[in-house]
Order: structure tokens, then C-alpha cells, then sequence
């Protein structure tokens, strides 16, 4: 059996030992060795950031975007355009979530992970029988949950799922973890609802070849003028 076919089995056997739920979350991560915690909470006094990144981000972002109508989206925009965020990213596609893998190391140069999550079994964990919908929910507020921790502080990490906003979430069917404390991550029974697959050196050719079959390139994740010179300067330099 290859590499890739053994990773494979190994994709299907994390979902099997988490039940085979119906709704399954992918993340993938060029690095094998890299945690999953969100970029913002890796800053020293990354609360006091957070805010002075969400505003600075609102004001000057307001030119370029369409209108947002929620905090929830302009904390989209941010994830996707690389600002520093409490979220993490998920995509609900297996070949989305290697892509990413891929297109993070471009020289295949070591192993990488794919991390298997069951979103609802995590909400479950925080008394939450199901995936919470931003904005529509409106009684899941990003400033009054994560700033004020009114009612409570949440700590344990939740999976939210995005309005349709941009064509980024929609081409990566792209959905997100929303982080409480650094402390309190995907460790003790959190661990429960997740598994990691190590994707290894010797897959990744047979990844690629996956990935092209699927037409799952830069430019196809990436809908915009980013997406485009990065699949533009792979095709012809490399």
C-alpha cells in the first residue's frame, strides 16, 4: 500500500473512532509539530491586541469590503486576510484542508498533519446541542461573549459556522473554531473530539496528483487577486 493510501485508511479510521459523525471538520498543517492554537493568542497580551486589532481593521477596512453588518464578519475578514484572530480555520472538505497542507510547503519537505474534528461533540463539551450560526445567532455576540464574558467566560474552545459573506468561505467551505483561553485549547476531554493524522514526506506526490484531479489549486480557494498571482507564479516558477 502507498504512503497516500495509507493515509488515507488513516483519515477514515480517526473518523471512525470518532463515531463517523455526520458533520466532520478538516485542518491541515504544513508542520506536523505545530499546535493548534490561533495566531492571536501566541501574542503577549494578546487581549489587549485583540481589540486594538479589530478596530484598527474596522476603520480602515471599511473602504475596501462591503458593509458588515456584524462583528462576526469583520472577524472573518480579518482570519482571512491574515490579521491576527482568536479563530482557527476549518474547511468541511478533506482535499481543501491538504491543500492548505500543500500550499504551505511547496518542497514537501517534511511531514505534515491533518487534524479530524467533530464540531458538534465539541459544542456538546460547553452545553451547546449544536453548531453555533454567526450572526444569525443573536445571542452569541463576539465583543459581549469574548470582551465582557457576559454571561460567562467561555474558555473551551466552539465551533461556529459563518454566513455566506465572501467567496472565500464559499470556495473553502470554510467554517471556524472560536478560541476562549490559550490554556484551555484541544487538550484534557476536549482531545476526546478530535484526532491527528500525520501526513507523511512520501504522500505527497500522490497529494498533489489528488489535488490536481479535484482542481483544487491556489486560484480555486483563493477567489480573488491573491488567490490568482500565487497560483500564476506557481504554474510558471516552479
Amino acid at each position: 500500500m502507498s504512503d497516500w493510501n495509507e493515509f488515507l485508511t488513516s483519515v477514515k479510521q480517526a473518523e471512525a473512532e470518532l463515531r463517523n459523525p455526520k458533520e466532520i471538520w478538516y485542518r491541515g498543517h504544513s508542520n506536523k509539530d505545530w499546535t493548534l492554537i490561533p495566531s492571536l493568542m501566541r501574542e503577549t497580551d494578546w487581549e489587549k491586541k485583540e481589540k486594538e486589532l479589530f478596530f484598527e481593521f474596522k476603520m480602515r477596512a471599511s473602504r475596501l469590503f462591503e458593509r458588515r453588518t456584524s462583528d462576526w464578519e469583520i472577524l472573518f475578514d480579518m482570519q482571512h486576510y491574515w490579521v491576527p484572530t482568536r479563530l482557527l480555520d476549518w474547511s468541511s472538505v478533506l482535499g481543501v484542508a491538504i491543500a492548505f497542507i500543500l500550499n504551505d510547503d511547496p518542497d514537501s519537505s517534511a511531514d505534515s498533519a491533518l487534524f479530524v474534528l467533530d464540531p458538534k461533540r465539541l459544542n456538546l463539551l460547553s452545553g451547546r446541542d449544536e453548531i453555533i450560526n454567526v450572526p444569525e445567532d443573536k445571542g452569541y455576540e463576539y465583543q459581549t461573549i469574548y470582551w465582557d464574558h457576559r454571561p460567562i467566560r467561555i474558555e473551551k474552545p466552539l465551533a461556529i459556522r459563518p454566513g455566506d459573506i465572501s467567496d472565500r468561505i464559499r470556495a473553502q467551505k470554510g467554517v471556524f473554531t472560536v478560541h476562549g483561553t490559550p490554556e484551555i485549547g484541544f487538550t484534557g476531554d476536549v482531545e476526546a473530539c478530535i484526532r491527528k493524522v500525520i501526513l507523511p514526506t512520501g504522500a505527497k506526490e500522490e497529494a498533489k496528483d489528488f489535488l490536481k484531479w479535484a482542481n483544487l489549486d491556489e486560484y480555486t480557494i483563493y477567489p480573488d487577486i491573491v488567490g490568482m498571482v500565487r497560483h500564476i507564479k506557481r504554474k510558471i516558477l516552479t
